[in-house]
């Protein structure tokens, strides 16, 4: 048991991508096309807080769960080896440097659960606005009309319900990517 837990520490150690600061991370979500609206805190957040930005975090909880990547993926929405699960995507693609399949998947989990089904978000990101609010502060990031202030009051709730429509009508190519059909 020993030679496991320091064989996958080892994996996990060597060769990982982490993601220094959270103006780094935000840069990438927003490359990969992550939107820039009202949840682009908590996802930022919620990545802190299951794998600390790292890419290569890999999991297997008490009960033999495996959680694989940036977001902390379920072995039910990928399969080991090949393609495969509710995200038709390979759990080692998870733990590469390539965010884009991680980031599709986490959305496609969003779209189908909410951020509750991470309890880490439920726990430390659903009433924290600090690193929503440190997100806006880096240079050259997001505009200054999508501003924490503006997104968070007046125009809140047609924000969150242009996403919803948005979500909804882009759901099978969010990313350029073709799953859920």
């Amino acid at each position: 048991m020993r030679y496991a837990c320091l064989i996958i520490c080892l994996f996990v150690c060597v060769s990982a991508k982490r993601f220094e600061t959270r103006c780094k991370l935000a840069r990438e979500l927003i490359k990969v096309g992550m939107p820039t609206d009202v949840f682009f805190g908590h996802w930022v957040c919620l990545i802190e807080k299951v794998s600390n930005r790292d890419t290569k975090a890999f999991v297997v909880t008490p009960s033999g769960k495996k959680l694989y990547g940036l977001y902390q993926i379920p072995s039910r929405w990928c399969r080991e080896g090949k393609k495969g699960g509710e995200c038709n995507v390979a759990c080692e693609s998870l733990l590469d440097d390539d965010i884009r399949d991680d980031t599709a998947c986490a959305v496609n989990i969003f779209h189908r659960e909410g951020f509750k089904y991470w309890t880490q978000w439920s726990a430390r990101c659903k009433n924290d606005n600090f690193i929503t609010k440190e997100i806006y502060k880096c240079p050259d990031l997001i505009s200054p009309r999508t501003s924490p202030e503006r997104m968070l009051h007046s125009d809140s709730l047609k924000v969150r319900r242009r996403y919803a429509r948005s979500a909804l009508q882009s759901r099978y190519s969010y990313f350029g990517l073709q799953w859920l059909q």
